[in-house]
């Protein structure tokens, strides 16, 4: 009796996972089509000017969901260079979150240009089940309490040339680690 409680109670779990699934299914646009998209408008008001495209492209974004309001956006992407575009090289979806690496060109201060690949990441978002950018990067998987750790123990006194203080002596005594 014991050894049938456990089967049935295993077979009631996995249908209530599946039924779950099924419930909530990922959209049905890609998140490799939302940021193709995404970057086509940017790429397309970079040209032709106006603000309609660029608004399109804003509701692609988690927007206030990420604290990133329509002025900050529009700040941003006005700084793209002209003819702006970006190459997708590759992209991941890990159950409701999802990655895709786009590569794209900027011009160099020294003269010509310089290749960067960077993550794009996306949710999807469970009111409208489309995919949404997190634009600004909130929900990357960077441990923001370790990146401010380690900003302060490697800031410096510009006047002293030395480690400023509170960086727990890293370098005390002037011996190279």
């Amino acid at each position: 009796m014991g050894l049938f409680a456990v089967f049935l109670l295993a077979g009631v779990s996995f249908a209530a996972i599946n039924l779950a699934t099924e419930e909530n299914p990922l959209p049905e646009e890609t998140p490799v089509s939302v940021v193709e998209k995404f970057y086509e408008y940017l790429s397309e008001a970079k040209i032709r000017g106006g603000s309609l495209l660029i608004n399109e492209a804003y509701k692609l974004t988690g927007g206030a969901d990420t604290r990133t309001d329509r002025a900050l956006f529009l700040g941003i992407v006005n700084r793209y260079p002209p003819g702006f575009k970006a190459d997708i090289v590759d992209s991941k979806i890990v159950d409701r979150h999802a990655v895709v690496t786009i590569v794209y060109r900027m011009p160099s201060s020294f003269g010509g240009a310089y290749d960067v690949r960077t993550r794009v990441h996306l949710n999807v978002d469970e009111v409208s089940n489309n995919w949404k950018l997190d634009f600004r990067g909130d929900t990357d998987d960077q441990d923001r309490e370790a990146i401010l750790k380690t900003a302060k123990s490697e800031s410096w006194d510009t006047a002293s040339g030395q480690p400023a203080s509170g960086d727990g002596g890293g370098n005390a005594g002037g011996k190279s680690q």
